[in-house]
């Protein structure tokens, strides 16, 4: 058996802020019927001690809701390419061969266990979403646009405001490649290579990127910051029933081929929406987790 924990980043829970909404209303009435579908016990009002991924995911990951655990287990990282990793995890211990999908922002990967870790490469992604412009040009000047010189980022922003080429760097990147990103949870799970997945993706972190059905749309990126409250609330609805979307396709891949009951999952994300400054949209989390004997439940009682 394969334990797979799947982290949603800057996703509120049920009953959020963001569920206050008919949008809102209806998301979680579609997470429910997901829950209910897969046999999963889920918490219904559950928050997350920390409004930031690296406190949060560092109590986590050493099994403490303590969020001054950070200042002792993630540093700045010495990696030019990531801003912190992770130097400890009670978690991580519990495991032998472990299997890592990470971003930029916090590298998971410094531990001997760790067999395979794939951090998010936006120039080595093979299948992306309906409506994603998949072209030399949106590659080319993703990748000048690392360089970080002002004539570049001046391009790349007028190029994707005109609608000529799409980003393909963190985070939009993880939005346009979601469905390869379950489609490599699989394989790994189809392997039986590892005892522990643990995969960190910036969905449905903003800025946005999905349609009402669940394709690519390149100018929800652009000047969502100005976004009133309501319009952050309505996009963010959207977002969340997409991820339930990708979610139901890749547990019902897994079920067809008999590897549903082979893994025990875990789903959750790290804080909430933080389109308001309250606990209800900066702390409202998801949580769930499912094996061969979980039957479908709801956990009411509060939690931090």
């Amino acid at each position: 058996t394969t334990d797979v924990v799947v982290v949603f980043d800057e996703m509120s829970g049920l009953n959020s802020l963001s569920s206050e909404t008919k949008e809102g209303i209806e998301f979680d009435e579609i997470a429910i019927n997901f829950f209910k579908k897969y046999n999963f016990e889920y918490y219904s009002d559950i928050y997350s001690i920390s409004d930031n991924s690296v406190s949060s995911l560092s109590a986590l990951l050493n099994l403490t809701d303590s969020e001054d655990i950070r200042i002792e287990v993630a540093k700045a990282s010495k990696n030019y390419f990531y801003e912190y990793s992770l130097e400890k995890s009670l978690l991580f211990e519990k495991f032998q061969n472990i299997s890592i999908y990470q971003n930029i922002h916090f590298d998971y990967c410094n531990f001997e266990n760790i067999t395979k870790c794939k951090t998010y490469n936006p120039f080595n992604q093979k299948i992306y979403l309906k409506g994603y412009k998949d072209s030399y040009l949106t590659k080319i000047i993703s990748l000048w646009k690392l360089n970080g010189s002002i004539s570049s980022a001046l391009i790349w922003r007028t190029l994707r405001e005109l609608r000529i080429i799409d980003s393909n760097l963190e985070p939009e990147g993880h939005k346009t490649s979601f469905n390869d990103f379950f489609i490599n949870l699989e394989k790994d799970i189809y392997s039986k290579n590892f005892d522990f997945i643990f995969a960190h993706t910036l969905v449905p972190h903003r800025p946005y990127g999905f349609d009402k059905e669940c394709n690519y749309d390149g100018s929800l990126t652009l000047r969502n910051m100005f976004y009133s409250v309501d319009e952050h609330i309505d996009q963010h609805n959207i977002e969340r029933k997409c991820v339930f979307y990708f979610l139901d396709n890749f547990l019902n891949s897994l079920k067809k081929k008999n590897l549903l009951n082979k893994i025990n999952l875990t789903i959750l994300s790290d804080h909430g929406s933080r389109i308001s400054k309250d606990d209800n949209s900066y702390l409202s989390v998801i949580y769930a987790y499912r094996d061969n004997k979980t039957n479908f439940n709801e956990i009411k009682d509060k939690k931090f």
